[in-house]
């Protein structure tokens, strides 16, 4: 009966070390991790909760990640916007200093034009990543092709104004009235500087597909910044501030090249100048929308083109959504780690002082254990 007693004695102390060293192990994780366990099953009742805010956090670190991409991408829409502008006052404070009795004025026009198309084919194919951001939904494509070679074998596309000669009472000859500049380049699915302009444009009656094709490679992107909420922003390399600015180019080269020897090729240059100016004044200031009028004076319609500014303000309402949105995200983040921190997270000292205690009982338990297996050992040798 006695050993009986003892056999179950020694089982229950086993069974004591064994919980005894769990604990240990445990708290020890607890002490080196800072986490309460490794597991759901440690959790108890809370194990749903911290589920469903694990899940919430996920979904707001995708946000914040999307947006912060969406960022980068504005941020660099900024910084070439600025160049553009750059690019198009100096093509301005040019034309504005022409002049057509300097022989070197052309010279330097023409020189100026060639180092433009080249500055503005390399922003327009600014690369984030490996997104093309003036490609349009289309960014996995440079979107402009040779610029320079495009300007240098595109002259204006409208026709050339035959400036008849007036004579005047003195009995001098002088040029007669200049055109009117036009109020928009030519109208076509995508602008020849685009790299997939020759495809697109290829047919005089381009089917569905083509124009959709066309279509989508000025669409903005859209992106959800939030449950609910969505932003557009991008620009493509054919947004009419653009083809402006690229218009304005070919009639600067043109008038850059354009030979002077006559009255009528004065006036022609003259022309492409006046044109250029019109132009670049648009991509500059932008102009609203004007119907067509018959007159008098008749009126011709203008597209509301938004000009650098304009572009530049549309990006910055995108960037401050963007922005404003990513503050809340990353405020609902601060708080939904604080709940799983107080899920999660132990205190350290006060596990410390456990885990003493723990180490300490253990003993003890080793101690029973090492004494009843004495006792039984003995008797046996009795």
């Amino acid at each position: 009966m006695s050993a009986i007693s003892s056999l179950s004695s020694f089982l229950q102390n086993l069974s004591l070390v064994q919980t005894s060293q769990n604990n240990i192990a445990n708290l020890t994780y607890q002490v080196d991790t800072g986490l309460k366990s490794q597991d759901l099953s440690g959790y108890g009742t809370e194990a749903n909760q911290l589920l469903n805010l694990q899940s919430a956090q996920t979904t707001e670190q995708n946000y914040v990640s999307n947006n912060t991409q969406t960022q980068t991408i504005t941020s660099a829409y900024d910084t070439t916007l600025s160049q553009l502008s750059t690019d198009a006052t100096t093509l301005n404070a040019s034309l504005d200093a022409f002049s057509a009795t300097d022989t070197i004025s052309a010279t330097n026009l023409n020189t100026l034009v060639n180092s433009l198309s080249v500055d503005i084919a390399a922003t327009l194919n600014t690369q984030v990543g490996d997104r093309y951001i003036y490609g349009g939904t289309r960014y996995t494509t440079a979107p402009v092709g040779d610029l320079t070679s495009y300007i240098q074998n595109n002259p204006p596309n409208y026709t050339a104004p035959s400036v008849a000669a007036l004579t005047v009472t003195d009995g001098k000859t002088v040029p007669g009235t200049l055109p009117s500049p036009q109020t928009t380049p030519p109208t076509v699915l995508v602008p020849g500087y685009d790299s997939q302009a020759a495809t697109l444009n290829a047919s005089t009656t381009p089917t569905a597909a083509v124009i959709a094709s066309a279509t989508q490679t000025v669409t903005t992107q859209t992106t959800a910044v939030a449950n609910n909420q969505t932003t557009s922003y991008g620009i493509s390399s054919n947004d009419p501030t653009i083809q402006h600015l690229v218009y304005a180019l070919q009639n600067a080269y043109a008038a850059s090249t354009q030979s002077t020897t006559t009255a009528a090729g004065q006036a022609q240059q003259q022309a492409y100048l006046n044109q250029a100016k019109s132009e670049i004044e648009m991509v500059l200031n932008g102009v609203t929308a004007v119907a067509a009028s018959a007159g008098p004076p008749a009126v011709a319609a203008v597209a509301a083109v938004a000009g650098l500014p304009g572009l530049q303000d549309t990006n910055g309402m995108a960037e401050t959504v963007v922005a404003n949105a990513n503050t809340v995200h990353n405020q609902t983040l601060a708080t939904l780690q604080s709940q799983i921190t107080t899920i999660t997270q132990v205190d350290p000292a006060t596990v410390a002082a456990e885990l003493s205690a723990a180490q300490t009982q253990l003993e003890g338990s080793y101690k029973v254990v090492s004494s009843v297996l004495s006792d039984t050992l003995l008797n046996y040798l009795k």
